[in-house]
């Protein structure tokens, strides 16, 4: 069912993180409001299970196990994409790998993995949809993080946006 104030009809949704929690609300309530959408997780099970509720509104579904952490996947990702639907309207960057531990303990490996997915991997999700919102004249981006890069938790260290806030 569609809104008049938001309605997604014949637009396109890219979600990351799509097969549970956050991703899959957005996923969802961009479907209710009229938008075909891109199911993008790397948990295949749950992105079908997410795509399954989108189809069954009747909208368009594309599912795609990418990794966000990599730039070259998310390119070829965009092209599915392209092919698929020939725009995109709306991007919700919400997949998130991050890594909660003392900072004491936190592994150098892990670190550059949190930043892999949640600096380099967000930024280029941004750039391969907003060179196509450029193109076609708009659409929106929403990176969405995580509280705990705002609310004091003690001496534990990169839970999702905190990477990014740094």
């Amino acid at each position: 069912m569609t809104n008049p104030l938001f309605d997604l009809t014949n637009k396109v949704a890219v979600v990351s993180g799509a097969a549970q929690g956050m991703g899959q609300a957005t996923a969802l309530a961009v479907a209710q409001h009229g938008a075909d959408v891109v199911v993008v997780d790397r948990n295949i099970d749950g992105a079908e299970a997410t795509a399954a509720t989108i189809r069954a509104m009747g909208r368009k579904v594309l599912v795609a196990g990418t990794d966000v952490s990599c730039p070259d996947a998310i390119a070829a990702l965009f092209m599915q994409v392209d092919a698929t639907f020939g725009r995109v309207d709306f991007l919700g960057n919400i997949a998130g790998d991050g890594h909660l531990c003392q900072p004491e303990h936190l592994a150098i490996e892990d670190l550059h993995r949190v930043f892999q997915n949640l600096v380099i991997g967000r930024f280029a999700m941004c750039q391969q949809a907003g060179r196509r919102m450029l193109a076609q004249g708009c659409g929106s981006i929403m990176n969405i993080g995580s509280v705990a890069s705002s609310t004091a938790l003690g001496r534990f260290f990169f839970n999702d946006t905190a990477a990014i806030e740094i």
